[in-house]
């Protein structure tokens, strides 16, 4: 089109000069937008992933099997001394820590009233044993009467005296008899008197029964001490620190496995790095519950353990959480327990492994149950009671059949086992075609490439 021609074109309206520079940017625009459309199908295009493994070896460990308790750690043997007698305390002669001997004295009860009565009781038996020597003059008289009157009775053929002065003459000397052993008994009772009373004395001296140490005092200078109801603790002592015991509540569901000789260990908050070993010396045979209805409440079982205490770290009344081992595997075969509960994803399942175990721990019933209640914490056996639940059946530790998934050139390889005991983190592995150093499968994710 010559310039004449375009001069034509714009007189009638045909061509502007706007629509010459929008064919010129054409291209562009073209090739802009089938740009930006292969970028928009690039990010929509579902995108090619693959499982990312997290896997652990199969290992040789030493696996326990344990009963967790709480209890409390207290002295072997303790004794409450106490006051027999009523009055004021006027002295105290330890206090709390001291170390004491038998025999020694703790505290004193004032004893001026006991005194006087001492001083009482030895005149009525000095009384009394007056009372004797007069009873034996008496008796020694009468006895010679009767001996010269029998002489002369004698003496007479029985003339003199009459039959009424000897007869009144051996009744006399049956009365001084008499008298005579009523003055001794009134010694023996005399005596009596005086050794309540010396004794009642010796009793407000308060004294050691052992050798040991001061737990507590409860008792002042001053303190007015009635013992007529019942009689006041004092002071409590315990023979050696250095020979402690710790009181545990054992679950009902757990005591079958607790045996005497059985060896634990322990933790108390005064030491959190630090264990301490016990050994299980007695299961006493009554029971105690605990809860708000029969049909909610805990039974368990006092079970007493032997602690050694040479360093004397531990103290009366500490709270203890106690490991009691009850089962043990040495150099067996284990895998971890989050293995036992991985299961692979089924197809479309876009969930981690992780969430389907967890999806799926209310299905797999034995192994499962039995992971979860290796190791049950302290007071958790039977938080209620439902019907059909045996609470002890997922505390045996016989063979259970489970399955478990190995890396095997990349594939995940299912293999049928038997497990036995659990610590609560591994499993003992007793048959099946896993081997050491086998990678077990824990859980997967799916990474896109």
């Amino acid at each position: 089109m010559n310039e004449e021609q375009k001069q034509r074109a714009q007189e009638l309206g045909l061509m502007t000069p706007a629509s010459g520079r929008l064919k010129r940017w054409l291209p562009l625009l073209l090739l802009a937008t089938a740009g930006l459309a292969l970028a928009l199908w690039l990010w929509l295009r579902p995108q090619e992933a693959t499982l990312q493994y997290k896997t652990a070896p199969a290992q040789r460990l030493d696996i326990s099997l344990q009963v967790s308790a709480t209890g409390q750690i207290s002295p072997k043997d303790q004794v409450e001394v106490s006051s027999e007698l009523s009055g004021i305390v006027s002295g105290v002669y330890v206090d709390f820590n001291d170390s004491v001997e038998q025999g020694q004295l703790l505290a004193e009860l004032d004893t001026s009233k006991l005194n006087a009565t001492v001083l009482q009781k030895q005149s009525s038996l000095r009384s009394a044993q007056a009372q004797v020597t007069t009873a034996r003059a008496n008796l020694e008289e009468a006895q010679l009467n009767y001996n010269n009157y029998q002489d002369v009775w004698k003496s007479s053929n029985g003339k003199h005296p009459s039959r009424q002065t000897m007869d009144n003459t051996r009744i006399a000397l049956q009365k001084t008899k008499a008298s005579l052993e009523q003055a001794l008994a009134s010694v023996e009772n005399a005596k009596a008197d005086l050794e309540y009373a010396e004794t009642d004395r010796e009793k407000s001296r308060i004294i050691s029964p052992i050798d040991g140490i001061v737990l507590s005092r409860s008792v002042e200078v001053g303190q007015t001490v009635a013992s007529s109801l019942s009689a006041p603790t004092l002071f409590l002592l315990a023979r050696d620190l250095r020979d402690m015991e710790l009181l545990v509540n054992i679950d009902e569901a757990d005591i079958g496995q607790i045996r005497e000789g059985q060896s634990a260990s322990f933790t108390v908050d005064a030491y959190p790095g630090r264990r301490f070993n016990a050994t299980v010396v007695q299961i006493r045979l009554a029971s105690s519950a605990s809860g708000s209805s029969s049909t909610s409440s805990v039974v368990s079982y006092q079970t007493v353990l032997k602690v050694d205490n040479e360093e004397l770290l531990l103290l009366p009344g500490m709270t203890a959480v106690t490991d009691i081992q009850v089962q043990s595997a040495r150099d067996t075969l284990a895998v971890e327990n989050a293995a036992l509960r991985y299961r692979p994803a089924t197809p479309g399942d876009n969930s981690t492994q992780t969430g389907r175990a967890t999806q799926q721990s209310g299905q797999q019933g034995g192994i499962m149950g039995a992971l979860t209640s290796q190791r049950r914490p302290p007071g958790m056996g039977r938080p209620e009671r439902r019907a059909g639940e045996n609470a002890s059946a997922s505390r045996q530790t016989a063979r259970r059949q489970a399955v478990i998934h190995v890396l095997r050139d990349n594939q995940q390889v299912a293999i049928p086992v038997e497990t036995g005991i659990s610590d609560g983190i591994h499993t003992q592995v007793l048959a099946g075609e896993l081997q050491e150093g086998d990678l077990v499968i824990s859980d997967a994710v799916q990474v896109s490439k």
